[in-house]
This record gives structure tokens, sequence and C-alpha cells, in this order.
């Protein structure tokens, strides 16, 4: 052998050695499969069941359960005898339909200690309910806000006429005292604004609006005498009304559309 071909040989069994040839990455290619491999086959490993063993297990545990089970709650009716009597039984709102006498019986219980007092009038004919509030109890004089003191009655008249299908009328009304002022022109402006505030609060409680009508009468329908200062403090006022839906009012054209 020459002295290039001993050269030759030399170099390459160098490289194999210290893994510096061109074909180096061939071990890394080797070593790397030889992982892969491995690992697929435990993954194989692991995937495998025994069946019929895994069937047995489950079978075991099944008529264990089942024993204390049936050892626990055998003539049982469900609940446990600490727990009877304890918690009320609950009450499942029907929906019911509510004509105007059950209206008007449930304003006067719920209202009771405002007409005890005479704070607030009601009166109820063949087909309506009216609930009468004074000026006084929800506003001051010449104005339209709710005094604060009046919302716990008109959140207990929301409650009562919330899903009922009945016409709701809200109407304002005034003594025949002129009144110009800068928020208000006439006495008519003041009726319907009060009737509008109260009415939207009550829309706002839960009242359904499609069945409320806002109405302001100014002076033109007294109760009262207005040459006195009593009779005129009956006249300011706004009346809530309650009567069965006609074909004009909103909710039904709705329907008929």
């Amino acid at each position: 052998m020459n002295r290039r071909k001993r050269k030759n040989l030399f170099k390459q069994t160098e490289d194999v050695e210290h893994n510096t040839g061109p074909d180096r990455y061939l071990l890394t290619y080797a070593d790397l499969i030889t992982l892969l491999l491995g690992l697929f086959v435990i993954l194989y490993a692991a995937s495998q069941v025994d069946i019929v063993q895994f069937k047995e297990v489950s079978r075991a545990l099944s008529q264990i359960f089942d024993q204390k089970s049936n050892s626990v709650l055998s003539g049982g009716k469900g609940e446990l005898d600490g727990s009877k009597g304890v918690l009320p039984a609950p009450e499942f709102n029907q929906n019911k339909p509510r004509n105007i006498e059950q209206i008007y019986s449930e304003t006067q219980k719920k209202l009771q200690n405002y007409l005890s007092n005479g704070t607030i009038q009601i009166r109820q004919d063949q087909n309506s309910m009216t609930v009468i509030l004074p000026e006084v109890f929800l506003f001051q004089s010449g104005r339209a806000n709710i005094q604060s003191s009046s919302y716990p009655a008109l959140d207990t008249i929301a409650t009562i006429l919330k899903d009922v299908p009945f016409e709701i009328s809200i109407d304002g009304h005034t003594d025949s005292q002129p009144i110009h002022t800068f928020q208000y022109e006439s006495n008519w402006h003041l009726s319907v604004d009060r009737a509008l505030r109260v009415g939207y609060y009550l829309i706002q409680s839960g009242v359904p609006e499609k069945n409320v009508i806002i109405r302001g009468f100014g002076p033109e329908r007294p109760i009262s005498d207005n040459l006195t200062p009593e009779g005129r403090a009956k006249n300011r006022r706004v009346e809530i009304t309650v009567t069965n839906l006609t074909p004009k009012t909103a909710s039904n054209t709705r329907e008929l559309k």
C-alpha cells in the first residue's frame, strides 16, 4: 500500500473515532429513529388493556356498590328522616288570572296601613278599581317630583299590578287655582307631568307598559268643592284606575295585528 492510500485510511479512521466526518448526521438520525421506535413500542404496550380482566373488575365493583345502596336506602322514601318537616313545601306560581274583585281585595290588604289613617283611598265600581293618591302624599305644592316617602306605597301598588291583563290609567288632577310658573304654564301641564312621573315609576317597577295610559285632566274633574282649602286639597290628586282591557288598548291592538 502506497503512502497516499495509508494516509486516506488513517484520516477516515480518525474521522470515525472523533465523529467529525461529513456523515456525522447519520449517527444522530439513527439515534433519533431508535428513540422514536422505543416510544411507539411503549405507547402501544400501554394502550393494550386486558378486556376480560377489566370487565371482571367492573362487575365486582358494581356488585359491591349495589349491595351498599340497597342496604342504606332499602325501604326509604327518598328523604332523610331528620329533614322531614324542616323545610316548607315549595309554592309554585300558577299565574291564574285575577279579576277586579281580587285585585281590589289584595290592594285593600296590602295598603291597609295607608287606608286606615286616610292617607290613601280606594273605590271600586262594577268593572274597575281606583286608588286615589293625594298631592300631599306624592308631591310638594306646584311640583311633580315624587317624594321619597311615597315610594313604599308605589312599590306595593306596582307589585299588585305586575303581569295583570288589565288597562291601567294614571290620571293627574289639580284644583282650579291658576298656576303659571317657569316650569308649568298651566294646571294641565302640571297634571300631565305628575301622572307621567307616577306612571313611569310604576313601569320601571314592573307594571306592563303596554297596558298603561297616562292622562292629565287639570282642574276639569274635581271630586270636591274648589271654594275651600279642604276641597281643593282633595282635588289635587293622582288616580290609578284598573279596568278590563278594551279593543283599543295597546296590548289588544298588537295582538289583532
